[in-house]
């Protein structure tokens, strides 16, 4: 057993940035959704990013204490800089012709788009507007070409499983119908929560795909 491959530092870098993604859940977002007054916020009456604010919405009026805002909006930052980190992290399926790579560059270059957006909702919370509704409009936009990307790119690789590449595109639909029928559906709260957590699931099984190939069946 190859010890090197026991230490999370030699994972690559995807891996460890996915186990990121999905601990800033834990650290910044469960906080933020914790320190909601009144400890009344549910996705059936709030949508994500209302965690982030403090300045009282002129329909829904709820805001979050300043502290959980804190949390949520640090917590964005944080998850768009993983991502990044994840998306640059794609190169280990690199090299199974140029059709192949072409798509996954693409892919990434809209993942990071994906990162930079979030990033930017982080720093222009939905106190913030217009520039916190554009930001978001960049975000879900992106996530819909860099799963369209990225798993035509991987369905028939090797070392990429063809189910996930599968759920990959329906999240893609999911998420470009939510896009396309926004206006129509709003204020459709749990909606926005599903293509986010649907996307980040999808992220995982990336992450896992990844740890098993590089990680788990090296050390056998």
């Amino acid at each position: 057993m190859n010890y090197l491959e026991k230490n999370p530092f030699k994972w690559p870098i995807a891996v460890i940035a996915g186990i990121l993604i999905w601990l800033a859940e834990i650290i910044f977002n469960l906080p933020a959704v914790l320190l909601w007054p009144g400890g009344d916020f549910t996705p059936f009456t709030q949508f994500h990013s209302d965690l982030g604010g403090t300045k009282p919405h002129p329909t829904r009026g709820h805001t979050n204490s300043p502290l959980g805002a804190q949390f949520y909006n640090c917590g964005q930052v944080f998850q768009g800089l993983a991502i990044i980190l994840f998306v640059g992290g794609l190169y280990v399926f690199y090299g199974e012709g140029k059709r192949s790579d072409r798509l996954i560059y693409i892919g990434q270059f809209f993942g990071f788009l994906v990162g930079i957006a979030m990033i930017m909702n982080g720093i222009y919370s939905v106190d913030f507007q217009p520039m916190h509704g554009q930001w978001s409009q960049v975000l879900f936009l992106s996530i819909f070409f860099a799963e369209i990307f990225v798993n035509i790119a991987l369905y028939k690789h090797p070392k990429f499983k063809k189910t996930i590449a599968i759920y990959g595109l329906l999240a893609a639909a999911f998420n470009l119908a939510i896009v396309a029928l926004y206006d129509f559906l709003y204020p459709a709260f749990f909606l926005e929560y599903l293509a986010v957590y649907i996307a980040e699931s999808w992220l995982g099984l990336i992450t896992l795909n990844i740890f098993i190939n590089e990680v788990w069946k090296k050390e056998e």
